[in-house]
């Protein structure tokens, strides 16, 4: 027995559009089972029609023209009624489907005049998820979705003032879980020549953990550019004597006092007497700073003792610095004031450690859903009642195929759409598909020519991280299989997984080796001449769901050979 929603949008679709739309169908569930060829769908109308005996039977004739003929059907017509409870229902359904993890309140459901105010009490944790991902346009156009005759306003607000601690603040990327492990996270360094203070730590922070002011922290790395600037001194304003002017002198008395005190910071800065005696002028050093995982800019004041050490710095230079990381009012980021630094030995190689993510405990973006496979006129495709090869008997696999806008990931190409089956005990048991937003990156016009995939169609599509997230769950304890995974799939996999900390450490199978040592007497080993030559059909070839399917299928018919 197959119970849930199938994949019927074209028949809803097909519905809607023979009837011209006056009823607004929408599918509720369809429940099947194949083992009788029996099928009952529940299909919503709208609210304030009148669906009489005569009425039902046309639309039900009508939808089993479009349906397949080996099923029988029975259909349930519920009147899709809208009032504020099953306003309030709605998006309680909504909230748990889409946004589980996220604290709510549904504080009230107003009707007036064929619209709906709707306010949500959010707990300020889950506050700038909700802000970033536009909750209150989700759920107006969810329910827009469901009942088009009614508008909707939806607002949502924190439900206390949330102070985050310093040390979370810093921490921002991470859990608390993960805040412990940080410590762990550093570069050593030897060989240290101080220039200036006296002591250092032999580990540093990684500079791309760090995006907010902090006192005391500690980076390595070398100088990628430094430009050194002279600390100009303001003129002290001159006062002339005359006797003739004293009111004159007393009404300026404001004036001086003002530049005086406008000048009183350069002054902290600058010896004067030392300047004058000497000649010397004080410099300030503006550099970046470079380690294996990110960059910062510096600046340090120099003074006479220290300026001439200073002056032996270079681009290229191996140093550690020591300061205070401040906001930079002017590119947005922080910048380090440095109060001490040295020179130092950075490690020859360096591994990133890792603070990876744990398994969530639910589907937060992009949700598995029942395998449907659909062959000719059938609603399900049910593979032979075939012995499973022993070689499958007992694991779990999950194939796997990205779409990018690129071949290049480390010139920063970015996945684009995924598409991903669990095969157990040797069949396909449940697919996991999303479009991905690209962060930016632009889908190159050749890739584009392959997948043809637009740039509006990943519109509001998870963020990378967040789809790695539930792939993450989805794939976790399964070998990962794919045509060519090792030479591409894998690359991207891991190396986005790495970024946004989730480990894909899983066994790796490709069908590409697989079918050099077990398929013969093919032109080449590309997807599409396998699977023709093995008779698998391959619909919709380089978009990632479709491949994946002919993929999975190829995998358990090599498994029948080996």
């Amino acid at each position: 027995m197959y119970n849930g929603s199938m994949e019927m949008e074209p028949f809803i679709l097909s519905l809607n559009e023979k009837t011209n739309n006056e009823y607004k169908f929408s599918l509720k569930s369809a429940v099947l089972d194949s083992t009788a060829n029996f099928c009952v769908i529940e299909i919503l109308y709208k609210d304030g029609i009148m669906l009489d005996k005569d009425k039902k039977d046309e639309i039900e004739n009508i939808a089993k023209e479009i349906l397949p003929k080996s099923f029988k059907y029975e259909f349930v017509f519920i009147k899709n009624y809208i009032s504020e409870e099953r306003i309030k229902e709605d998006v309680s359904e909504y909230m748990h489907k889409n946004f589980p993890s996220v604290s709510y309140n549904l504080e009230s459901v107003v009707s007036e005049n064929k619209k709906f105010d709707i306010k949500l009490k959010i707990d300020n944790l889950s506050l700038e998820h909700t802000k970033e991902k536009s909750l209150n346009l989700l759920i107006e156009k969810h329910l827009k979705s469901l009942y088009d005759d009614y508008d909707y306003k939806c607002e949502f607000f924190g439900d206390s003032v949330y102070v985050v601690d310093e040390v979370e603040l810093l921490k921002q990327n991470y859990t608390e879980e993960d805040v412990d492990m940080l410590s762990l996270r550093k570069i050593e360094i030897s060989d240290i020549v101080p220039l200036v203070g006296e002591e250092f730590e032999t580990q540093t922070n990684y500079i791309k953990d760090y995006t907010s002011p902090v006192e005391g922290i500690s980076f390595c790395g070398r100088i990628r550019d430094i430009k050194p600037i002279v600390i100009k001194r303001k003129p002290k304003p001159k006062i002339e004597e005359s006797e003739d002017k004293t009111e004159e002198l007393e009404e300026s008395n404001e004036n001086i006092t003002k530049i005086i005190e406008e000048t009183a910071e350069i002054a902290k800065e600058i010896n004067e007497n030392e300047e004058s005696a000497t000649g010397y002028q004080r410099k300030l050093y503006k550099f970046t700073l470079e380690d294996f995982t990110g960059s910062v800019s510096c600046v340090f004041f120099s003074n006479k003792e220290n300026q001439a050490k200073l002056e032996k710095l270079e681009v290229g230079s191996e140093i550690i610095v020591k300061g205070d990381l401040e906001e930079d009012k002017y590119s947005g980021g922080v910048s380090l004031r440095v109060k001490e630094l040295g020179y130092c030995k950075l490690p020859e190689t360096f591994k990133e450690y890792i603070v990876y993510h744990k398994e969530k405990p639910f589907y937060e973006f992009v949700s598995p859903e029942p395998y449907v496979s659909y062959q000719q006129d059938n609603l399900m495709n049910f593979m032979d009642e075939k012995p499973v090869p022993e070689y499958l008997k007992g694991k779990t696999f999950v194939c796997f195929d990205f779409e990018t806008t690129g071949t290049k990931y480390y010139e920063g190409d970015k996945v684009i759409e995924i598409g991903a089956v669990k095969i157990v005990d040797g069949k396909i048991t449940e697919k996991f598909q999303s479009m991905v937003d690209p962060e930016g990156r632009k889908i190159d016009p050749k890739a584009q020519e392959v997948n043809k995939i637009t740039e509006e169609e990943l519109i509001g599509a998870p963020l990378p991280a967040e789809m790695l997230q539930d792939f993450y769950k989805f794939a976790k304890g399964s070998t990962l299989i794919g045509h060519n995974i090792k030479g591409f799939d894998m690359i991207f996999l891991v190396g986005e997984g790495n970024r946004t900390r989730w480990n894909f450490d899983n066994e790796v199978l490709d069908t590409l080796e697989l079918s050099r040592k077990y398929i013969f007497g093919v032109k080449n080993y590309k997807l599409g001449t396998l699977c023709e030559k093995l008779g698998i059909k391959l619909e919709n070839a380089h978009r990632a769901i479709y491949d994946t399917i002919a993929n999975a299928e190829l995998f358990i018919k090599i498994c029948e050979m080996m």
